[in-house]
């Protein structure tokens, strides 16, 4: 499974609130168990469904929040994990994904983007964003892109549908309405 891929799936749970005031219960509406799935948008493994099950874990007095789990497709399994933290001066969330660039993983910075968040990630010249949208309490939807250096556009790559494990209702409809691109490897 890609490293890309499952950095999509863990940091789609965390997020930065826009108001120190309402920090703790924002960082708070992630946290338990979530279970989901997604599927791969272009590239030669186009259509490919994964899953996921995270552990959200938020601290309200230090407006931090740590995301461990593992994704899978098929029989191949793999461990995932985060660490964001909330800055009050910047109004901004940063963090590491499986141990940031300087490891095996990304840099993140976000901003809440309304009930949801959207993410940039970064390792060295690779660039995206993860957007993520509340559906209600128990749902969410996520789209991660990746911007082409050539045309400077975003391009969707990945989509996941989540649910708080125990709820009742079923994973939302995560898939984008139209997927026109390919991305190619240079």
């Amino acid at each position: 499974m890609s490293r890309v891929l499952t950095l999509a799936l863990l940091a789609s749970l965390g997020s930065a609130p826009a108001h120190a005031d309402d920090a703790a219960p924002f960082l708070a509406n992630f946290s338990g168990a979530w279970l989901g799935t997604g599927q791969l948008l272009v590239g030669p493994q186009s259509g490919l469904k994964f899953g996921c099950e995270l552990d959200g874990d938020p601290s309200r007095t230090q407006l931090t929040f740590s995301m461990k789990g593992r994704c899978w497709v098929g029989a191949l399994s793999a461990p995932v994990h985060a660490q964001l933290r909330y800055n009050h001066e910047t109004q901004r969330f940063y963090g590491q994904f499986m141990d940031g660039a300087e490891g095996n993983g990304l840099d993140i910075v976000g901003t809440r983007a309304g009930e949801g968040f959207s993410l940039q990630l970064s390792r060295g010249s690779a660039q995206g964003r993860l957007l993520a949208e509340a559906v209600n309490g128990d749902q969410m939807k996520v789209t991660m892109f990746l911007r082409e250096n050539a045309t400077d556009r975003e391009v969707p790559v990945a989509a996941m549908g989540f649910a708080r494990k125990g709820a009742t209702e079923a994973l939302p409809d995560y898939l984008p309405d139209v997927v026109t691109v390919s991305v190619r490897r240079r």
